[in-house]
């Protein structure tokens, strides 16, 4: 199974960060951001990494909200959710 962590982001207005998918099976869909997890990574970590890489920015993770297992035909992934609050970045 994957194991995938997203961030639940909000900024200091309230509003939530999300991304939409560029190419792939999944192009122009929206979703929250985040990545894979790898070997010996926290959640926390993870996320941290994945939104640098991605987005060039930084959270704060306040709590873990949810996490939901959802199968496709071909695979299934773990998803991880944490709530975080936006610290800087473009």
């Amino acid at each position: 199974m994957l194991m995938v962590v997203c961030g639940v982001i909000f900024n200091d207005d309230q509003k939530i960060l999300l991304t939409r998918r560029a190419k792939g099976e999944f192009a122009g869909k929206w979703e929250f951001p985040g990545g894979k997890i790898e070997t010996g990574e926290t959640y926390e970590e993870c996320l941290s990494r994945e939104l640098e890489e991605e987005l060039s920015i930084s959270v704060s993770v306040k709590s873990h909200y949810t996490d939901y297992v959802y199968s496709y035909p071909d695979f299934s992934v773990n998803l991880i959710a944490l709530l975080c609050s936006y610290e800087g970045g473009e």
